[in-house]
């Protein structure tokens, strides 16, 4: 066994105390953790959910983008990440949306049902190409960056493959990369 130096020895302790802290630090298994963003409803917050969740939809082996809370993602990405109109465009998009529900089935989108919200969206996309790219850019950043949208909609292997210490090579085989 190799003997480590005190110095070695407190740092690689501080490099695990510091991945430890960034672990806790984590948001829980869904984005509804994050806080609201100021300027925004808890309305607006639940219709991008609902936007969200009829994009991409529970499967037999995933859930939703609703289960995620991908309102509360898109809310925070458009405020703090994109450029200082990003918000203008998404709100737009809100609007636009309960119009087109208001205008096809008489009733707010949110009261309406699975087929007829995908009907809305799918009329809508061929409307209105700046917030609806944006919707759909921030409602699959978020599922697919999501625990459950990594570990469950996507194939996930934490490590992929096992450790093989000692490889032989060919004369034509390159080494691998660290």
């Amino acid at each position: 066994m190799k003997r480590v130096s005190r110095r070695e020895a407190l740092g690689q302790s501080a490099r695990w105390a510091g991945v430890a802290a960034l672990w806790a630090s984590l948001p829980a298994r869904t984005w509804a953790a994050l806080a609201l963003p100021a300027g925004w409803t808890a309305e607006e917050d639940a219709l991008l959910t609902l936007i969200g969740d009829t994009i991409l939809p529970a499967t037999a082996e995933s859930p939703g983008a609703g289960a995620v809370g991908i309102g509360r993602f898109m809310l925070v990405q458009a405020t703090e990440c994109y450029a200082p109109g990003a918000t203008e465009t998404l709100r737009r998009g809100l609007k636009e949306i309960q119009a087109a529900s208001q205008q096809q089935f008489s009733q707010s989108f949110t009261a309406l049902s699975v087929t007829q919200r995908a009907t809305v969206l799918a009329g809508y996309e061929t409307r209105a190409a700046a917030p609806w790219r944006m919707i759909k850019e921030l409602t699959l950043l978020g599922y697919f960056t999501s625990e459950p949208g990594a570990t469950q909609a996507l194939r996930y292997l934490p490590v992929p493959g096992g450790y093989k210490g000692s490889v032989p090579l060919g004369k034509t085989e390159r080494s691998w990369a660290l």
